[in-house]
């Protein structure tokens, strides 16, 4: 079995994917029934109207997570095929980051190979992967999950839900992580700022493209998973100075630098 399918199975997204389908198609059909049935009270008409127009506002997210075919690479599978995406991903050797799995991300997802890293099944291009890592987030309640979001030199935006909290010591680790081994700038953009930066990205992406007139886009997107450096200088090269001005002691504690110097140590670019 394809490496990519293995993911999706272990992360249940076909099982998901027949459930979906089952109870859309069920409140679809309880929305029809209802309403030929012509109910005279008006909450039970109400509830029918509610029910039908919930599917039909939903049809079109229905279906593209429906036709999306691997769930677990995400921005690529809407630009590549199915095989595309399984000739990506197949070969690669993946190895645990059992430095990182402490905490609450003990159970999770951690492991990377020569050109991708896994995080809690989805695949993150580390060529690819300009700007990005865990972000801090808050709830009154105490409830909220850690997402990880990154900006691909493609223009792309590539959000993972770790599934769990972690602690704002764990998130500056992961950051100075992705910063110390892949140089994926530890910052995020947000609102019109986040369009600039993504717009910006497309721009030098579909000009990259056109620079290589006569290959496929499947063939760039494989080249660059491997090797992506022009295209990142001149990403790079378009970030204003803030997002792009990394000073390591003035951004980490003590405790996390010592963890940097650590990883430098190990063979960290």
């Amino acid at each position: 079995m394809k490496q990519l399918k293995k993911t999706e199975w272990r992360r249940i997204y076909p099982l998901k994917k027949i459930l979906l389908v089952c109870v859309w198609a069920l409140m679809a059909l309880a929305g029809c029934v209802g309403l030929m049935s012509r109910p005279e009270d008006i909450p039970s008409l109400v509830t029918c109207i509610i029910v039908l127009g919930s599917t039909v506002l939903t049809f079109p997210r229905f279906i593209r997570y429906i036709m999306t075919s691997y769930q677990s690479l995400p921005a690529l599978n809407k630009r590549l095929t199915k095989r595309e995406q399984e000739e990506l991903i197949e070969g690669e050797k993946f190895m645990i980051l059992s430095e990182l799995k402490t905490e609450s991300l003990i159970w999770k997802d951690l492991a990377e190979s020569e050109h991708w890293i896994r995080i809690h099944g989805r695949y993150v291009s580390k060529e690819l992967a300009v700007l990005g890592g865990p972000k801090v987030t808050f709830n009154i309640m105490n409830r909220d999950t850690t997402p990880m979001i990154f900006f691909y030199a493609t223009g792309d935006v590539v959000e993972i839900d770790l599934g769990v909290q972690i602690s704002v010591q764990r998130i500056r680790e992961l950051n100075a992580y992705l910063w110390t081994h892949y140089k994926i700038f530890p910052e995020h953009v947000f609102g019109k700022k986040r369009e600039k930066v993504c717009s910006t990205f497309r721009e030098i992406y579909m000009d990259y493209l056109k620079e290589r007139e006569g290959m496929k886009e499947s063939e760039v997107i494989a080249e660059l998973t491997k090797n992506a450096g022009e295209l990142r200088r001149k990403c790079i090269d378009s970030l204003p100075v803030y997002l792009k001005d990394i000073d390591e002691k003035a951004r980490w504690n003590k405790e996390t630098r010592e963890k940097i110097k650590q990883w430098k140590k190990q063979g960290g670019k």
